[in-house]
């Protein structure tokens, strides 16, 4: 039962995040729209820490980068750390394509927050936050 309802919430997420991504943008193929999804993310990766994450390779990455800085979605910083690489950043441009699901994430938790008590909006944030540490150290962990 948890399975199909936790798999039920989660595929009405995944299917507003593509719907929203179809709607709005007609330039973005959907791997290049999941690649920004990906981008924004991981917070700032570096192009070998994305190319890591999708498991392509760093020339194959660069090219797909390169794309999405000609189409205005992205754009490279020089990083502080090290000076020979750089850092991705979405631009304003994707985060405007980003505010739709932005805005049902908000609709869905408004209407967590009427349906259900404090008390339990409260648990719900407490097992969401138990979930997401085990899941990051488990990731630290394997």
């Amino acid at each position: 039962m948890l399975t199909k309802e936790f798999q039920s919430v989660y595929n009405l997420f995944k299917m507003n995040f593509y719907a929203s991504m179809c709607a709005n943008s007609t330039e973005l193929t959907m791997q290049e729209a999941f690649s920004l999804d990906i981008i924004y993310m991981l917070g700032h990766p570096t192009i070998l820490e994305y190319a890591k994450y999708m498991g392509i390779s760093q020339p194959n990455a660069t090219y797909k980068i390169n794309q999405l800085i000609e189409k205005g979605y992205l754009i490279k910083e020089v990083s502080k750390e090290d000076k020979r690489s750089y850092r991705l950043q979405v631009t304003k441009k994707f985060l405007v394509f980003y505010r739709d699901n932005d805005r049902f994430i908000k609709k869905v938790l408004g209407d967590i927050e009427n349906i259900f008590s404090p008390e339990e909006v409260q648990l719900l944030e407490k097992m969401l936050h138990t979930v997401r540490m085990h899941m990051t150290q488990g990731d630290k962990n394997d």
